[in-house]
């Protein structure tokens, strides 16, 4: 197994782990922009904490001249999250469903990508693409 294929394993089981706390988040009472404020400076600081622990230096130069980019990112990240958990609370609504739905976000960074970067889409990332579709549609039917 390749270390990139054990580092995939490894953000699936900890977005898993991320998904369901934020349903329990839900479950207490605890959901909303606080909720996602908290969320993502404790996220942050953790983040931090772990480059300077390996004594990883600041990129200055290569962040500069991308700030509308990293804010973006910061931006879409935030509200995602915020409608997330808000999507959680909703009573019958299933945090499976839920977080499949979100979950599909591939798809949309695939899209993007296709259309404003340019990127092409081989038949197996086409055929994915469709799979994703499908699979979201048929998790809404009970």
């Amino acid at each position: 197994m390749t270390q990139g294929l054990l580092l995939a394993l490894f953000s699936l089981l900890l977005y898993g782990i991320w998904g369901f706390s934020f349903k329990l988040l839900s479950l207490k009472g605890i959901q909303g922009e606080w909720a996602v404020s908290l969320v993502m400076l404790f996220g942050a600081t953790f983040s931090a904490m772990i480059a300077v622990a390996r004594s990883e230096a600041f990129p200055l130069e290569r962040f500069s001249g991308n700030i509308p980019w990293l804010a973006l990112v910061a931006l879409s990240g935030a509200v995602g999250n915020i409608f997330l958990i808000k999507a959680m609370s909703y009573p019958g609504l299933s945090s499976g469903v839920v977080l499949a739905i979100s979950g599909a976000y591939p798809l949309v960074a695939a899209l993007l990508a296709y259309f404003i970067l340019g990127e092409q889409l081989g038949v197996t990332q086409a055929v994915g693409t469709a799979a994703i579709v499908l699979g979201v549609g048929l998790l809404m039917f009970k």
